[in-house]
């Protein structure tokens, strides 16, 4: 088997099927080369970066790094974000490929001027990146959610427990309706100002509103019987916070329009708001670690500054955790 480096832009046709065809086998998903192309060809660069294990000249394995670019205090670097790593199974006879895969990659990634890569490992394979390839901890990734139907989601007195959690929803609405709060500055956030970022992000699978005052996105999605809603991102359009009437007026469209068990936000809220609750760590579905590995260190200042998950912006429209 051999490790090659290639941009999405230089993959063939038979790439595309054979990557496809691998990285649904391993998480048992139904995704098309169309998602990937929309995924990894509208970037800042027009394109992704790949570190390809092949066999027979057939992807079995890859490793992608996405560029975008963030602010960091007063500068704007470009910064990868790895996703959609996978080996097929019948493959995996080298321990450590990936670390083979991704170190090749580095390279790459390091002469087309990314500072920085960053990354949410799941729980399965964040020992591994983190023992083995050395990723950095950032911190855990927050969920935040608002239960409609609490009933539906314990499974216990639907229809008693569903009536009282409905109107504790509204009820939230209404006293929301008084708040008035709104974020706090991150020192590191993604530059915005590229507006291929939204492109990448939203596809037909997500609902978006978009006015005068309001923007937020979100999308519906079927979770072991429970319908539940991802707010990917909600902001107030005069200057693009986040605060506590942009999140009232998303939630009460959502709940009007929507039919949800659940609204689930992942990120920071350091505003205050009376609407989604903060999920402690034994009951989160799935931990997010938030990890990070320095590829140029002249260009980080204070290392420990970004090691430090209170300085991110870090959420659901930066990463999609489904």
């Amino acid at each position: 088997m051999e490790i090659v480096v290639k941009t999405s832009s230089e993959l063939s046709q038979p790439d595309w099927e054979s990557y496809v065809l691998g990285f649904n086998e391993v998480f048992n998903k139904t995704e098309t080369i169309e998602n990937f192309q929309h995924k990894y060809l509208n970037t800042i660069d027009n394109h992704s970066y790949h570190a390809l294990l092949t066999n027979n000249n057939k992807i079995v394995g890859g490793c992608t790094v996405i560029p975008y670019q963030y602010n960091i205090g007063e500068t704007t670097e470009r910064i990868g974000l790895a996703v959609d790593v996978f080996i097929r199974e019948k493959f995996r006879t080298d321990p450590i490929a990936l670390y083979r895969m991704y170190k090749k990659l580095k390279k790459e990634l390091i002469n087309q001027g990314i500072v920085l890569v960053i990354a949410v490992p799941n729980d399965v394979s964040y020992p591994y990146w983190k023992n083995i390839v050395k990723w950095k901890d950032v911190g855990l990734l927050q969920y935040w959610t608002l239960p409609v139907n609490a009933g539906n989601i314990l499974k216990k007195a639907a229809t008693f427990t569903n009536f009282f959690s409905g109107l504790f929803s509204k009820f939230l609405l209404i006293i929301s309706y008084f708040t008035n709060s709104s974020e706090k500055d991150f020192p590191i956030k993604i530059d915005r100002s590229n507006r291929i970022i939204e492109k990448q992000r939203y596809a037909s699978k997500h609902k978006i509103i978009n006015d005068l005052k309001l923007f937020f996105a979100y999308r519906v999605v079927n979770e072991e019987g429970l319908n539940a809603c991802y707010l990917i991102d909600f902001y107030n359009t005069k200057n693009q916070k986040k605060d506590s009437q942009s999140l009232r007026k998303a939630i009460k469209y959502i709940l009007q329009n929507e039919q949800i068990d659940i609204i689930i936000f992942v990120g920071k809220l350091n505003f205050f708001q009376l609407l989604l609750f903060k999920v402690p760590y034994k009951f989160e579905p799935k931990h997010l670690y938030f990890t990070a590995d320095i590829l140029i260190p002249e260009k980080i200042a204070d290392a420990e500054f970004v090691y430090n998950i209170k300085n991110w912006d870090f959420g659901l429209f930066n990463y999609d955790v489904r």
